[in-house]
């Protein structure tokens, strides 16, 4: 990561540090801490906030897991289908087979694919599903923390650092997501959230060519974790970036800076070539963070039309009657229900006591932050923070009916999501010293090469004080309803995916085809009867004659290989599987047995000859299976899963864009090499 991007550079000018004489045991102590860690950190005040954030993965640590949280079951099943494909060789899985009971469904292709990957890794070295669930919640809430500090010790300070991150990581949203919701996605965005800040923020002010690579693989590192969160944020990242680029150009214009960044704008007029050669940074890093996601949002983006929605956006889903009022951003009520209609919600939606009191205190300190460009920063952050609020309480209704986004959004709390990045960042201004010069002093006593950070005591006591004020006032809310999974819910297997899908109306999403969402299926019948699923085949849609005779050779999540016999023609073979783009079927010669070669078991073994059709497939009018005609003959039949177009182009485009990040790093590192 380079310089601008993590802060770390030398000071320009180096000033004494203060000390009252009264707490100098304590500078020396803390003086001999920073050298020790100085080779594994260069800021003490980084140790700090991974020591305190601590606390929050306490209910993790227990023994068992928060079945009965709102999603905390679908985070295991989801891992549990990732897996499950992982393990038949899908490298990027989006076909999740034993949706829909057993019938599958395309959920990653629509949904963010990240915690899953980073749940398998924990899987593949040893833990089982639940376990390593438990692990990505826990590393999202720590390095949540610590992102936020990078950030925030960028703009301000370290000292300030440790407060915003500690008001990240507590405040009540955020364990809320963690214990109540069980939301592993959204819990993993927090950790993406601060980066993708920082790297805008040093992409608009000081941009150099790692700070903006490492910002845009933060934003695609958002993209892929989750959508919704993505496309909940990236409105307000384009308005905060527009407010830096104007608000530059009239600092560049009082200056009298007339800088052209970029010759080939120099033909327009000054003052819009420079607002232009500005731009061209951010949206850089927002084109490269797409390119590198490409393979996840595009399909996802495109072929979003071909599943069914009215399942998320109808019932209890509907948008309208899950605001917040107005006293429950204050109020301390905390529970583990779900939210409904009116100010009767079981679940808590505060604003959370230490991070009202300190966005409060902040607009009496942000007005005397001597550096323009972050005191503009904070005073937009402030302002978002109150537009978000209020479009979270009832009175916001009619704006809501302008606003594109209602239907994604569902409920109008979740946008306390975004709210909690902005409200921690500007409660970490309140520990500005100097009457404002914090963002100054801090540059100056941050870690250079030579030296490692010493804070001032005058600083130190009161901020690690409020530190722990801020853990506190939070405490009452790190519990979790740990129990047993109920026969619905666990142990983790199969059976009990499909028990919970019934029980729940859960992880039944259907595809555009389906014209009947099924309450139960003859495959989840099986499985729950002690068999397995060896084919998706409708076997009771074949002829009650015998005249197609159908055998299942093998069968994984994305594939299917049968051979088929018919005398007769327009025969077809129907398949319990609802139809989505991307699934074929191929038509193979069946060569016979091979000479000489007989089986003691199952007779001549037969072998698959050369591809000789691609036939259409069809789908049954209410449950949209596919159907697909088989030849008259001995052949055999193959459907499988695969990319589309879209899916394609997405693939190549990330490709191409992970070369293009390799080879500028590469280009970054000569450059400085040759420089020095």
């Amino acid at each position: 990561m380079s310089n601008e991007m993590t802060g770390d550079r030398k000071p320009e000018t180096a000033e004494p540090i203060s000390h009252h004489s009264s707490f100098y045991p304590l500078s020396s102590i803390y003086y001999l801490l920073s050298t020790i860690f100085y080779p594994l950190s260069f800021d003490p005040y980084l140790w700090l906030t991974l020591l305190l954030s601590l606390p929050v993965i306490g209910p993790l640590l227990q023994p068992g897991y928060f079945w009965g949280a709102h999603d905390a079951r679908h985070s295991v099943y989801f891992l549990y289908q990732f897996d499950k494909a992982v393990q038949d060789g899908v490298w990027y899985p989006r076909w999740a087979p034993d949706f829909a009971f057993g019938h599958g469904y395309p959920f990653f292709n629509i949904y963010g694919p990240l915690s899953s990957y980073l749940g398998e890794i924990f899987h593949l070295a040893g833990l089982d599903i639940v376990n390593s669930v438990k692990v990505v919640f826990g590393l999202s809430a720590l390095l949540s923390g610590l992102t936020m500090f990078l950030f925030v010790r960028r703009l301000l300070g370290p000292a300030p650092g440790l407060i915003a991150a500690l008001t990240y990581v507590y405040i009540p949203y955020h364990l809320f997501d963690l214990y109540v919701r069980a939301a592993l996605a959204e819990s993993v965005g927090f950790v993406f959230v601060p980066l993708v800040l920082w790297g805008f923020y040093v992409a608009v002010t000081r941009p150099r060519l790692t700070a903006v690579l490492w910002a845009a693989m933060a934003y695609a590192g958002l993209m892929f974790t989750s959508n919704l969160l993505a496309l909940l944020f990236t409105p307000i990242l384009g308005l905060y970036v527009a407010f830096m680029l104007l608000t530059n150009q009239q600092m560049a214009a009082k200056r009298g800076e007339w800088r052209i960044l970029t010759p080939h704008v120099s033909r327009l007029t000054p003052p819009l070539s420079r607002l232009l050669a500005s731009s061209l940074p951010p949206g850089f890093v927002l084109l490269l963070g797409l390119g590198l996601s490409a393979v996840f949002w595009l399909p996802a983006f495109l072929e979003y039309r071909y599943v069914r929605v009215d399942q998320w956006v109808g019932g209890r889903f509907a948008f309208g009657d899950d605001f917040v009022e107005f006293f429950q951003l204050f109020s301390p009520r905390w529970g583990f229900g779900a939210s409904i209609a009116g100010p009767d919600d079981e679940a808590g939606f505060q604003i959370g006591l230490a991070a009202t009191v300190l966005f409060i205190l902040s607009f009496l300190i942000v007005p005397k932050l001597a550096a323009p460009q972050v005191r503009r920063s904070l005073y937009f952050f402030q302002f978002i923070t109150l537009v978000v609020l209020f479009l979270t309480i009832p009175i916001s209704y009619p704006v809501w009916t302008f606003l594109p986004l209602s239907t994604f959004a569902q409920f109008p709390w979740r946008l306390l999501v975004v709210v909690a990045p902005f409200i921690s960042v500007v409660a970490g201004a309140i520990v500005v010293e100097e009457n404002g010069q914090q963002s100054t002093v801090n540059r100056q006593l941050s870690i250079s090469d030579s030296s490692p950070l010493l804070p001032t005591t005058y600083s130190l006591l009161p901020t690690t004080l409020l530190a722990c004020l801020i853990l506190l006032s939070s405490y009452p809310y790190l519990q979790a309803e740990v129990r047993d999974p109920a026969p619905t819910e666990g142990p983790v297997s199969q059976a009990a995916l499909f028990r919970f899908q019934q029980s729940s109306d859960e992880m039944t999403g259907q595809t555009a085809w389906v014209q009947r969402i099924p309450a139960w299926s003859a495959l989840a019948e099986q499985v729950e009867r002690g068999g397995e699923i060896t084919t998706k085949v409708n076997y009771t849609a074949l002829p009650a004659d015998d005249s197609v005779g159908v055998y299942s050779m093998t069968m994984d999540s994305v594939h299917e290989l049968l051979w088929v016999g018919t005398q007769k023609e327009g025969q077809t073979v129907t398949f319990l599987i609802p139809y989505y783009p991307g699934w074929q079927a191929y038509i193979y010669e069946d060569l016979g047995p091979h000479d000489g070669n007989l089986d003691e078991e199952i007779g001549p073994v037969t072998r698959v000859g050369p591809l000789v059709a691609r036939p259409s497939i069809r789908t049954t009018p209410i449950e949209g299976w596919m159907v697909v005609p088989v030849p008259q003959g001995s052949h055999f039949l193959e459907i499988r899963f695969e990319d589309t177009p879209i899916r394609v182009v997405g693939r190549w485009i990330s490709l191409v864009s992970v070369l293009g990040v390799v080879g500028l790093f590469i280009f970054d590192r000569l450059m400085v090499t040759r420089k020095l």
